[in-house]
């Protein structure tokens, strides 16, 4: 896990790398590309829609990026 973001404040399902943790998209129910953007407190990996900006990702987890 050394050198991914660690990104917390996360929904149970974003935490769970169930829906992307910038617009809360459900990857179970809707079909939209994602990408790996870090880590959960847990240690699951945790997703992003493809069209949603590092940026975006930095503010859905309330700045804390690790």
């Amino acid at each position: 896990m050394s050198g991914e973001a660690i990104i917390t404040g996360l929904t149970v399902p974003q935490g769970d790398g169930l829906a992307c943790v910038v617009c809360g998209a459900d990857y179970l129910r809707v079909r939209v590309p994602h990408v790996p953007v870090g880590r959960s407190v847990t240690g699951s990996q945790v997703f992003a829609c493809v069209g949603c900006r590092r940026d975006d990702v930095r503010r859905a987890a309330g700045g804390v990026l690790r």
